[in-house]
């Protein structure tokens, strides 16, 4: 069932929604918020379906609200229909739209048109769902094979090298030559791992090394990986895995990039990481 948070500072207002939602379907589950302040703690502790917010409000305003939202991972996928009576103008309307809003209701409420737009956000609301989830399974089985691929390449790899080991009279060319298989089956197999991986990464986190290159340019590539495989939440032996590491390595390359990021240590990396 789908749950909708109502944001206003006169209950009457917030009464009324909810009684022409509850009209319309009595499965709503509503709950309600009298600024934006507490809505926003309400929106992350919730995580409603739908949030439709008043502009005008004490404390933290509408446009407020909806931008700390929009910054927030867990929120930011959330529809925000803005409702207002006094911001009615075209530059209203846009502002309130770069905010993050994707509707706009205007007071007093009309029951048509506010059931015609909650039917129609939560309609896509639930498509944007379904599309996400999809999204992070397919990261999850991407991360997945790019360990397990790993893995398999440095078990293989040994494997030749005992069987080097017990090959009579090596010429200089020989170990040449097997050496630079060794470094090719590494590489090729290592490269195109990881590119399945930040292609599937890059589709559920848009534009993550843009934003996070704008506030930090001198992050390398090595570091840039490490941070894309700790947003996507894996531990510290699976990073082993997929960046050919040791856990102690990996453990030295977390700190690095924490000095990197300039964070202190009470700053947790993984939630700062998923701010971008």
């Amino acid at each position: 069932m789908h749950k909708i948070l109502v944001v206003d500072d006169y209950p009457d207002i917030v009464n009324q929604i909810i009684d022409i939602l509850l009209q319309a379907n009595p499965n709503y589950y509503l709950y309600q918020a009298n600024n934006g302040h507490t809505a926003y703690k309400a929106a992350v502790s919730l995580l409603p379906d739908l949030i439709i917010t008043d502009w005008d409000m004490p404390v933290v305003n509408g446009i407020e609200f909806i931008r700390n939202l929009k910054k927030c991972e867990k929120t930011k996928n959330i529809p925000v229909i803005m409702a207002t009576a006094v911001n009615l103008s075209p530059n209203d309307l846009k502002k309130a739209l770069e905010a993050g809003a994707v509707d706009y209701i205007r007071k007093p409420i009309d029951a048509v048109e506010l059931i015609a737009r909650t039917q129609s956000v939560l309609r896509l609301s639930d498509s944007t769902k379904q599309i996400i989830d999809l999204k992070d399974k397919e990261l999850a089985e991407n991360a997945l094979s790019l360990i397990k691929n790993n893995k398999f390449i440095i078990s293989i790899t040994k494997e030749l090298e005992n069987l080097y080991d017990i090959i009579p009279d090596k010429t200089e060319e020989i170990t040449a030559r097997f050496h630079r298989i060794l470094d090719e089956i590494n590489n090729k197999v290592k490269e195109d791992s990881w590119q399945r991986f930040e292609l599937s990464f890059n589709s559920a986190n848009n534009n993550f090394k843009k934003n996070i290159l704008e506030h930090f340019p001198d992050l390398t590539e090595a570091e840039l990986r490490l941070a894309i495989l700790i947003k996507s939440g894996l531990d510290t032996k699976s990073i082993a895995s997929a960046l050919y590491l040791s856990p102690d390595s990996v453990k030295v390359a977390r700190s690095r990039l924490r000095k990197k990021l300039q964070l202190t240590s009470k700053d947790n990396l993984s939630a700062f990481l998923n701010k971008f």
